[in-house]
């Protein structure tokens, strides 16, 4: 392997690890340590716990997808695999938040319409569901 792919491996495992510890840090620390856009800028009374599941989520799938390239570079991944990593996503994370911050009963049915449209996602892009055509 050249030494630019192997270092170019080596950054994107940097930047995956990195990224899980934002997710780790920010979910069970004290302090966050990425926080934007900044609650002041907003200009709404949208709920900043929604939008740190959502941002979290996205770290949390870019480090998921990071390792993978990492560890299987020649994997290939369908667009019902993708979709269901980002429903997985928000739904762990923002299970883990919910509970942490008490307002789980509050938003208990986004939750579980992100888990129930995974299912689906997950169960419709199975090869035998996608040959549509094949007899």
């Amino acid at each position: 392997m050249p030494r630019l792919k192997k270092f170019y491996f080596f950054l994107v495992f940097i930047v995956a690890s990195w990224s899980l510890v934002v997710v780790g840090v920010s979910l069970f620390g004290e302090g966050k340590m990425l926080f934007f856009p900044w609650p002041q800028s907003m200009g709404s009374n949208f709920t900043s716990d929604r939008l740190e599941v959502l941002r979290l989520s996205l770290f949390l799938l870019g480090g998921y997808f990071g390792f993978i390239h990492v560890a299987f570079p020649e994997a290939q991944f369908s667009s019902g695999h993708f979709l269901a990593s980002i429903m997985t996503s928000i739904t762990l994370i923002g299970t883990i938040k919910l509970l942490l911050v008490d307002r789980f009963p509050n938003d208990a049915i986004f939750i579980i319409a992100f888990a129930l449209l995974g299912m689906v996602i997950i169960l419709g892009s199975r090869p035998s569901v996608r040959r549509y055509f094949i007899d």
